[in-house]
């Protein structure tokens, strides 16, 4: 689903710049009508004038126009910023700054934008580009900016600066008793001393406002100062040889009125400069009807720029209060929101109304002459009165403003979605499809609010490759959300997540224990299946809440993206931890005498599975024993795997764990050889002792080492093997039986650290491979066994004794003795173990059994080997004795006699 969501950024935004063109449109301008307002004015105070006053529009941006804008978006690879008239534009990463920044922000998973700006911000910034497709039209635009200040401040000097000026500037670096700021030119730098109580902390790489209290030209150095209040209180003075070029966004000056427009108000300022501000910036934010009344001409005003155009000469103002002290218009309303009771202020019969919202503050508000009705009216000024009260539903909002654009349409208050805030997880909606692509279909609701639907929930059927036919642009079909994150909303179209009735899980808080819901398998494991419910809400199911038989693989019976109805068994909200199960009932029957963790049971081989052995216990319960737990040597598990038939008893089997009333069980010899020992608990655990376990998972820092139940430790990568290795798999497999070393036990956290070394938990006898030589003699009986086959024969052939042969052929190879008593059983004495005799087919010979392993006795014929035994077959006492005077880990010297696959067998020389 992640990489469809990628796949639909683009379609998401080409849909919905399309299906918005006109609303777009209208709600950016705020005011539409004569070609008048698409082109700038920049003129001097003389001659013919403008009947309106500039704005900014996707008709005139153009680039090098420098713009005052508010952060509304801070992301990890560009910032959205909300521009006049209501416009959105982008900054990328790289147009973010001219400091070389590290992405440390915590905030922002590293994004170098954070460290610059935050949400909120008043900033300046210059058009790069604006991205114009020919075939979409006006509206399907976007605007690239910079935020760098050697765009902003390109040529300016140190003649140009003057005390009181306010500047944007980046904090360089910081230091002990200030911060060294940038402005993105060579001529000067700057240097602002820390302030005795800073409300906000300054950090290196931010964009900060600062006035100028001094300029050192000697060494080129402005001294500045963060004073809010004396920031948000200068004004800049008319000087000698101040051209356009120095007019930056955001900078107080003061000016007088020349003359009122149809839309707003020409101002002059600096003497040598004209500007214009539109109704929306005016210095009250609810115009009335007799609004032109408040400005006479030649009377005095402060204004800030909005933005200036070089190439016509065009400068934009504004009286905002707000702004006027720095302040970013409060937005008291909410986009979506209805409000019933909005006061009509102002009539225009070309651009709309202008109304006040009853927000708990009154905000001001403006509906398009489009939106007034689903009908055209023709004359709107008869169909509202000022001072009448009319319904509203609020459609976004121009933040620099801090103006609400809303709809009095009838189509506006129907339907459940309007706008995205109205999406609620779980919902069901009717939509219409838009297109249809590869990785799913791009929806769209009847306010114009679009939807992704996934190629897997298009269909109930799992593993579909393309789009069903049902989905095909036009069809009108119901959905239903699964979420709804960063405006970017997904549904589903699978009929039994639809048309269900059960409650919808949508957050943590609302999983209560007993719920039953329904869900959509995400992953399926060997320990149990991950389920996703709506808004990204993920449950677990162990293996014991599936409801399988014993040796029934999940994955035969589930599939990813199935429906599955789930009841809620455990879940701790505050850590998003939340465990589902498949079985509805939750009472269930426990036998009395069913077997308990760690206690060793028989057990008769009922079936076998490719991964299981499914066997009976205690006639009633059923066990599993997994493939790697029918031995403790890997080659040993799968040649007793080979050989199993259904009536096959294990006479001792250890619980590992219980899942349901299926007991998983193991027939590792070293593990049912120590069972008394395995904890089963982090209580039982103890610093310094020595456990036995088996490898459950391998990961790249280390390997996680189970014991009784669920209990298991973690052994990190240079602490599980004595000499540094690459890969960890090269040494270890899932399942291996191991010791380990308890280095660290935190009981608080549940956490074991334990050595896998062979230097610190090597074994002090030789039990694990006198376990291996076991089951080798069962193998061989299990291999060899049949009507006319006795097991006498293994007694026969001891390791050590002496039995006698005839020699059946000489081969390549070695010697083929035959034995009288046990004709199914191959002797052999390989050529080195002649010890110089020579022997002839049909002659006698006596040898010492050195090794017996599937069906083959090796003997030998060396003397010295032979004559370690007396006549009775027994060690004679002197070789016993030596025996007996070795101790543990000392060294000896060996001689190896025969090599097999697994092991080797030597003659000690003591």
């Amino acid at each position: 689903m992640a990489e469809a969501r990628t796949e639909a950024e683009v379609e998401f935004e080409k849909e919905e710049r399309r299906g918005k063109k006109k609303r777009k449109a209208n709600t950016s301008s705020g005011i539409d009508g004569d070609d008048d307002l698409g082109t700038l004015f920049g003129g001097a105070t003389t001659g013919k004038l403008p009947r309106f006053a500039n704005r900014i529009t996707l008709k005139n941006i153009s680039p090098s126009m420098k713009l005052w804008g508010v952060v509304i978006e801070v992301n990890q690879k560009d910032i959205i910023v909300s521009l006049p008239g209501g416009m959105r534009g982008f900054v990328r990463t790289e147009e973010v700054s001219d400091i070389a920044l590290h992405g440390n922000s915590k905030d922002s998973e590293g994004s170098v934008c954070a460290e610059v700006v935050h949400v909120g911000q008043l900033v300046p910034c210059m058009v790069l580009q604006v991205d114009d497709d020919k075939k979409e039209g006006k509206a399907h635009k976007r605007v690239w900016l910079s935020l760098r200040l050697s765009r902003m401040y390109k040529g300016l000097s140190l003649d140009a600066i003057q005390d009181g000026m306010v500047l944007t500037a980046q904090v360089k670096s910081v230091e002990d008793h200030g911060y060294i700021l940038y402005f993105g030119v060579s001529a000067f730098s700057g240097f602002m001393p820390k302030a005795g109580k800073e409300t906000v902390k300054i950090e290196s790489g931010q964009l900060i406002q600062c006035v100028v209290k001094g300029i050192d030209k000697t060494r080129s150095i402005i001294h500045l100062s963060s004073d809010e209040d004396l920031i948000s209180k200068s004004i800049i003075k008319d000087l000698k040889g101040l051209s356009i070029d120095h007019l930056i966004p955001g900078m107080m000056m003061s000016a007088r009125v020349h003359s009122v427009l149809e839309n707003g108000v020409m101002l002059s300022f600096l003497t040598y400069f004209t500007g214009t501000a539109d109704i929306f910036n005016l210095l009250s934010s609810f115009p009335s009807g007799n609004w032109k009344d408040d400005y006479s001409k030649n009377k005095k005003v402060n204004a800030r720029i909005l933005f200036v155009d070089p190439s016509t000469r065009a400068v934009g103002l504004t009286l905002n209060q707000h702004l006027l002290r720095l302040n970013v218009p409060p937005i008291n309303v909410k986009v979506g929101e209805i409000y019933d009771k909005s006061r009509v202020l102002r009539v225009d019969k070309k651009a709309g109304l202008f109304l006040e919202i009853p927000s708990p503050t009154p905000s001001p508000g403006f509906v398009s002459i489009h939106d007034v009705s689903d009908k055209d009216v023709k004359n709107v000024e008869k169909k509202f009165r000022e001072g009448s009260l009319t319904r509203v539903r609020v459609l976004g909002v121009r933040h620099l403003e801090g103006v609400a654009l809303g709809t009095l349409k009838d189509s506006a208050f129907e339907g459940s979605v309007f706008t995205h805030a109205d999406v609620k997880p779980g919902m069901v909606v009717r939509a219409k499809v838009v297109t249809v692509e590869p990785f799913g279909a791009i929806v769209q609701f009847s306010s114009g609010v679009k939807a992704l639907c996934p190629l897997p929930h298009m269909s109930e059927l799992d593993n579909i490759v393309k789009p069903p036919k049902k989905f095909k642009a036009g069809a009108e079909l119901l959905f239903r959300v699964l979420g709804c994150k960063s405006k970017r909303i997904t549904v589903t179209y699978k009929k039994s997540l639809v048309k269900s009735k059960l409650e919808v899980l949508a957050s943590y808080a609302d999983a209560k224990i007993g719920l039953v819901t329904h869900g959509w398998i995400t992953k399926i494991e060997k320990h149990g299946c991950f389920v996703r419910f709506y808004n990204g809400v993920q449950g677990f199911v162990s293996r014991s809440e599936l409801g399988l038989e014993p040796g029934i693989e999940a994955e035969s019976v589930y599939h990813v993206g199935q429906v599955v109805k789930c009841r809620i068994v455990s879940v701790v909200p505050t850590s998003r931890k939340l465990y589902v199960s498949f079985t509805m009932s939750s009472n269930r029957v426990i036998q009395a005498d069913t077997a308990k963790v760690g206690t060793i049971v028989s057990g008769v081989v009922e079936r076998l599975t490719p991964a299981t052995v499914v066997v009976s216990v205690n006639g009633f319960s059923k066990g599993s024993i997994l493939n790697e737990q029918l031995a403790d040597h890997h080659g040993q598990a799968a040649q007793l795997k080979n050989l199993l038939k259904p009536g096959h008893e294990f006479n001792q089997l250890l619980v590992l764990d219980t899942e349901g009333q299926n007991l998983v069980l193991s027939a590792k010899h070293s593990l049912i050889n120590t069972a008394n020992d395995i904890p089963s608990e982090i209580s039982q655990m103890q610093g310094g002792a020595v456990v036995h376990g088996y490898i459950c998972n391998i990961i790249e820092a280390g390997c996680f080492v189970r014991f009784l139940g669920h209990l298991t430790g973690f052994s990190p990568k240079d602490k599980a093997v004595d000499r540094p290795i690459e890969k960890l798999s090269d040494v270890f497999c899932v399942g291996q039986s191991v010791r380990s070393h308890v280095l660290n036990v935190n009981a608080e956290s549940a956490r074991v650290k334990l050595s896998l070394q062979q230097s610190m938990c090597s074994s002090p006898d030789c039990s694990f491979i006198q376990g291996y030589f076991l089951l080798d003699q069962k193998i061989a009986a299990l291999k060899y066994s049949g009507p006319s086959t006795s097991h006498d024969w293994v007694k026969y052939f001891g390791i050590g004794s002496l039995v006698k042969g005839e020699v059946g052929a000489v081969e390549e190879y070695g010697v083929i003795l035959n034995f009288k008593d046990h004709p199914d059983v191959v002797g052999l004495i390989e050529h080195h173990q002649l010890g110089g005799s020579t022997v002839k087919v049909g002659s006698s010979v006596k040898g010492l059994v050195v090794d017996l392993s599937d069906g083959v006795v090796n003997l030998s014929l060396k003397p010295e080997l032979v004559g370690s035994v007396s006549k009775d077959g027994k060690k004679k006492k002197r070789h016993r004795a030596a025996v007996l005077d070795l101790e543990l880990r000392e060294e000896v010297n060996a001689v190896v006699e025969i090599v097999k696959d697994s092991y080797v067998v030597c003659k000690l020389l003591i």
